[in-house]
């Protein structure tokens, strides 16, 4: 693992920033499920005629794939947060370490 991806991995803000994030994004699919259903039943339908092996989509069958998007969000976040928590609190103990060995 390269030392810039490794820094990155076990930076607390990193993990805070990617919690935001995802908490974010679960507000917005959450509040624009349906538009995102009607967005991805036009596209379904205008690609059905272009794009061989595109079925025509109902909203039955695009609803379980939005709601699987809603539903990825918070989960993220939630572990994210949870990484995040242990990264803070992990650095915070080296620091205190290094601090105690001065």
């Amino acid at each position: 693992m390269s030392p810039r991806l490794r820094s990155l991995l076990t930076d607390w803000e990193f993990w805070q920033a990617a919690t935001l994030v995802s908490l974010a994004m679960w507000l917005l699919a959450r509040s624009t499920r349906f538009y995102l259903m009607s967005a991805l039943q036009s596209l379904a339908w205008s690609l059905h005629g272009t794009v061989p092996g595109v079925p025509q989509a109902g909203l039955d069958g695009i609803r379980p794939v939005v709601d699987a998007f809603v539903a990825l969000w918070l989960p993220l976040a939630l572990c994210s947060f949870t990484v995040g928590f242990f990264a803070f609190h992990v650095d915070a103990e080296r620091r205190r370490a290094a601090d105690e060995e001065r």
